[in-house]
């Protein structure tokens, strides 16, 4: 169980930085947030997920 927390958090550190890059750079961009705005949502959303997985799949860890 330990590895798949490790690979949740792992994931969830990756989808971060993707995130601390590719928003400000969308909202800097003119004309950009209108394109992209559902990406963005959908990675919101799936960054929120994975804090719910890990903490769920952290429940099990003694």
């Amino acid at each position: 169980m330990l590895i798949v927390i490790q690979i949740l958090t792992s994931l969830f550190i990756l989808l971060s930085l993707g995130l601390i890059i590719t928003v400000p750079v969308t909202l800097a961009t003119p004309g950009q947030w209108e394109i992209s705005k559902d990406n963005i949502f959908k990675s919101a959303t799936l960054w929120t997920t994975f804090i719910f997985l890990i903490t769920f799949a952290n429940t099990f860890v003694k």
